[in-house]
C-alpha cells in the first residue's frame, strides 16, 4: 500500500512575557503560552486523528521540565480529526498557560496512541492505527528567557514524516518533516491549474490523478526531484529535495465546469525565495524513496517565487496547448 500523505500540522505558540524587580535591572518572571492545531490537504486519507495527552517543555538549564496538559471541553485528552482543520484553519489547543521564563531546548508532544480508537487513519478504504514510537515528538526548542510576545508554529510535514508500515498494516508518526517556525512572518502559495492539465493527468488506473506539485527553497535549481528520505540511495548530487508536495485537488462539488475547478495550497511558509513545479507522475512518488521523476511535467511548468513576511502568493499553472 502507499501513502501519499501531505499535511502540515501547526501549533502557534505566542509567549507573553513579564515581570520586575527592585532596582534598574528587571528581572523576566514567566511567559504565558498559547498553542493552535491545524493542517494542509492529505490525498488518500478521510480521516487523520490523533490525542494529545500533554506538552513537556524541556530546559536548557537543566532545570524541572514544564509539563502542560492538553484536554477538551471535558477535561479529557484532546482528540483531533487533523482534516477538519486545513487551509489555514487551526484549533486553540491551549490558551495562555504560565510557563517560566527560561530558554527550552525542546518541545515533545505526547501522544496517546494505545487504542486504535485512540491515533489511527483512515485511508484506502480501511482504519489503521498511527503509532508514535516511545509515544512522544521532540519537535525544537525557542527562547523565552527576555520574556515578550513570542509565537511558533510547530510545523508537520507528514508527507516526511508519516510512513505506512505494511507488515502490521499502521502508519508510523516520526518527528522528521517537523519545524519550529515563527507564526508572525508565516505566509502561503496557492493557485489554479487549467483544466486540459489536471485532466491530462488521468490514465487509465489513475483516474482521480489531477498532478502533483512540488515546493522547492531557492532560485535557479536545477535538478528538481521527488520526494525522498535522508540517506535514500540513488540520489544526485545536485537534486533539489522538495519543502513539501501536494495534490491537486477538484472543487468540493466535484463538477469540472466549476469556475477554477483544480486547484492546490502550500501554507506555514517562512519568508524567502521559493521555486514551484508542476506534474503529472508525482502518483507514482514514494516520500522515502527516489524515484527520479520529471520535474515538471510537461517542462516548462516551473516558476521561481519571492514570498515576503506573511504573503500570500498566487501561481497558477496554464500552460498553452495541453
Amino acid at each position: 500500500m502507499k501513502s501519499k500523505l501531505l499535511m502540515p500540522l501547526c501549533a502557534a505558540m505566542a509567549l507573553a512575557g513579564c515581570g520586575g524587580s527592585s532596582g534598574d535591572t528587571p528581572q523576566v518572571q514567566g511567559a504565558n503560552l498559547s498553542i493552535a492545531i491545524g493542517d494542509a490537504p492529505v490525498d488518500n486519507a478521510s480521516k487523520v486523528v490523533v490525542t494529545v495527552k500533554s506538552l513537556t517543555l524541556k530546559r536548557a538549564d537543566g532545570g524541572a521540565d514544564v509539563v502542560l496538559p492538553v484536554t477538551d471541553s471535558t477535561g479529557q485528552p484532546l482528540q483531533l480529526n487533523l482534516l477538519d482543520y486545513q487551509g489555514g484553519t487551526t484549533y486553540l489547543a491551549l490558551d495562555g498557560a504560565t510557563i517560566p521564563a527560561a530558554n527550552y531546548s525542546d518541545i515533545i508532544l505526547n501522544i496517546d496512541d494505545t487504542s486504535s480508537s485512540a491515533s489511527f487513519v483512515d485511508a484506502n478504504g480501511g482504519t489503521y492505527d498511527l503509532k508514535v514510537p516511545s509515544d512522544t515528538l521532540k519537535i525544537g526548542g525557542f527562547d523565552a528567557s527576555a520574556g515578550g510576545q513570542l509565537a511558533f508554529t510547530i510545523d508537520f510535514n507528514l508527507r516526511k514524516a508519516m510512513t505506512y508500515n505494511p507488515g502490521p498494516q499502521r502508519y508510523i508518526l516520526k518527528p522528521r518533516g517537523v519545524s519550529l517556525k515563527n507564526t508572525a512572518v508565516l505566509g502561503q502559495i496557492g493557485g489554479t491549474v487549467a483544466a486540459n492539465l489536471a485532466t491530462s493527468c488521468n490514465t487509465g488506473t489513475d483516474s482521480s490523478n489531477y498532478g502533483f506539485v512540488y515546493l522547492y527553497s531557492g532560485h535557479g535549481l536545477t535538478n528538481l526531484a521527488d520526494d525522498f528520505d535522508t540517506g535514500a540511495s540513488g540520489v544526485p548530487s545536485d537534486a533539489a529535495a522538495p519543502v513539501a508536495s501536494v495534490a491537486v485537488t477538484l472543487a468540493d462539488d466535484g463538477n469540472p465546469a466549476t469556475t477554477d475547478p483544480y486547484t492546490y495550497q502550500f501554507g506555514l511558509l517562512m519568508p524567502g525565495d521559493y521555486t514551484v513545479a508542476f506534474s503529472c507522475d508525482g502518483i507514482n512518488d514514494q516520500p522515502e524513496t527516489y524515484e527520479g521523476l520529471t520535474i515538471p511535467n510537461p517542462a516548462g511548468l516551473s516558476y521561481e517565487l519571492n514570498l515576503t513576511d506573511g504573503g500570500n502568493l498566487t501561481q497558477d499553472f496554464n500552460p498553452p496547448g495541453v
